[in-house]
């Protein structure tokens, strides 16, 4: 699983601890935050999480395109990638064929 998968999984979750951690904040440093002001820090502050953890995981997909592995088991042609699948299967040479209409 993704890491943004488990953040966008868990949204709520975040905004929740976002809002809380505002007002936390708020209490500690003996200021009071408006409503607006608490949900545009936490929208802003969930959204930042957001953008980071897709960039980790592009960053983590594109480092794996980059360093491939030669003993991976993993095999594309044709854009059709067979995870799992170990180079010299036979189910990696599985081809489909449609039957020639002659007229």
């Amino acid at each position: 699983m993704a890491i943004s998968d488990a953040v966008v999984g868990n949204l709520t979750t975040l905004f929740l601890v976002s809002i809380a951690a505002t007002k936390a904040y708020g209490l500690a440093v003996g200021r009071s935050f408006s409503g607006t002001c608490v949900l545009v820090l936490s929208t802003f502050a969930v959204g930042v999480i957001l953008i980071i953890s897709i960039g980790w995981d592009i960053s983590r997909k594109a480092r794996s395109a980059v360093i491939a592995n030669d003993h991976s088991h993993e095999m594309c042609r044709g854009g059709i990638c067979w995870h799992g699948v170990a180079v010299k299967s036979p189910a990696s040479q599985v081809r489909f064929r449609l039957p020639q209409h002659g007229n």
